[in-house]
C-alpha cells in the first residue's frame, strides 16, 4: 500500500473538518494509493466538488519586520489561519495547503507577548482539519481574552476546527458570502477487502489482544470497532459543543441544535455563531480606525495587511 503513514492519519480517526473537504482529501489519497474515487465516495462523507483544488487554501502571510503576522498599523496585527489544519508542522505543509496548530500557537503567543501588538485579528479561511491540537489552540486564544482584544474575520469560511478557533475570539465578523459552523465530527474507515480479493491478495493478521486489529483496512468494520469509533466521535463532538458554548456564551443545546450545519453571512449572526456581517476590508479598516482617525496615516502597512488577507482595496 502506498503512503501507509498518510493513510493512517486520515482513516479511522475523528476529524473536525467540513465533509466536502474530507471527501476531496479521500479522493486525492485514493488516486495516490491506487483506489478509485467511486470506492472512496461510497463512504458518503460529502459531495465531491470538481472545482475544488486539494492543495489550495494556505495563503501567504506577509511578515512585517521579520514576524509571522501582518502589521495593519497602530498596533493591529493580522494572523492568517488558512488551509487544512493539522497538529504538527512538516516540510510538506507549505506545498500541500496544510497549516499546523503548533505554528499558529507559536505565532499567536508571539503576538500576545509583543508590546507593539495591541489588537489581534485572526484572518480565517479554512474548512477545519485535525482534532489533535485544535482545542488546545482554541483554549489558548480564549485565555488571551482580556489581555488584548481579539477579533476573528471570516474571509470565506470558518468551518469545524476552524470555527472552534474563531469562536475563541471575542468578536466574529463574517462576510456576506462567508460561512461559519459545521460544528460536528466525522471519521472514515477504508475497507479494501473487496479490492484485495479481486487482486488475489489475502491479508492475515497475527495479533495478541482481541481489539488490536480493530478498524484495519483489510476487513469490513466489525460491530465492536464501529461502536468504538462512534464513541470517540461522540466524545470529541461533546468537547466541541462545550467549547463553542463556552466561547460564544450560549447553551450546549443551542450549539447541538445547529446539527453541524453551515451558515452563510447573516444566517451565522442569527444562530449566534457570528456577531456582525461586514466585508473583510471594511472590517479591518473599522478595527484600525478604533485606534486612529483613519487608516491613511499608515496606508502602506494597512495595504500590506490587506494584501496578506487577500483583500482588494477600493
Amino acid at each position: 500500500m502506498k503512503y501507509p503513514l498518510l493513510a493512517s492519519l486520515v482513516f479511522g480517526q475523528a476529524h473536525m473538518i467540513d465533509p466536502g473537504k474530507l471527501d476531496i482529501i479521500l479522493a486525492v489519497l485514493g488516486d495516490r494509493m491506487g483506489l478509485t474515487i467511486e470506492g472512496l465516495r461510497a463512504h458518503g462523507l460529502g459531495a465531491w466538488h470538481d472545482n475544488d483544488d486539494p492543495v489550495k487554501g494556505a495563503t501567504d502571510v506577509e511578515a512585517s519586520r521579520g514576524k509571522a503576522w501582518a502589521d495593519a498599523g497602530r498596533g493591529v496585527g493580522v494572523l492568517d489561519v488558512s488551509g487544512t489544519l493539522v497538529h504538527r508542522a512538516s516540510s510538506m505543509d507549505a506545498m500541500s495547503g496544510l497549516t499546523s496548530y503548533a505554528q499558529l500557537s507559536a505565532n499567536f503567543a508571539g503576538m500576545v507577548n509583543d508590546p507593539d501588538v495591541g489588537h489581534i485579528v485572526l484572518n480565517i479561511n479554512s474548512p477545519g482539519g485535525s482534532v489533535n491540537g485544535a482545542f488546545d489552540f482554541a483554549d489558548e486564544i480564549y485565555r488571551a481574552r482580556g489581555v488584548k482584544p481579539i477579533t476573528a474575520i471570516v474571509d470565506d469560511r470558518a468551518y469545524s476546527a476552524a470555527y472552534a478557533i474563531a469562536s475563541a475570539a471575542e468578536e466574529i465578523i463574517v462576510s456576506r458570502t462567508g460561512g461559519v459552523g459545521s460544528i460536528g465530527v466525522v471519521a472514515a474507515h477504508m475497507d479494501r477487502s473487496a479490492l484485495n480479493e479481486r487482486a488475489g491478495v489475502k491479508v492475515t493478521y497475527i495479533h495478541a489482544g482481541a481489539r488490536k486489529v480493530d478498524g484495519n483496512p483489510d476487513a469490513p468494520l466489525s460491530d465492536d470497532a464501529r461502536a468504538s469509533l462512534q464513541a470517540e466521535v461522540d466524545r470529541i463532538y461533546g468537547l466541541f459543543v462545550e467549547t463553542v458554548a463556552r466561547n460564544r456564551g450560549v447553551s450546549t443545546d443551542a450549539v447541538r441544535g445547529t446539527e453541524a450545519g453551515t451558515f452563510m453571512g447573516a444566517a451565522g449572526v442569527t444562530v449566534a455563531l457570528a456577531d456582525k456581517v461586514m466585508a473583510p476590508r471594511d472590517a479591518l479598516r473599522e478595527i484600525v480606525a478604533r485606534y486612529q482617525p483613519a487608516p491613511t496615516a499608515s496606508t502602506g502597512r494597512y495595504l500590506r495587511a490587506a494584501t496578506a488577507m487577500r483583500v482588494r482595496m477600493v
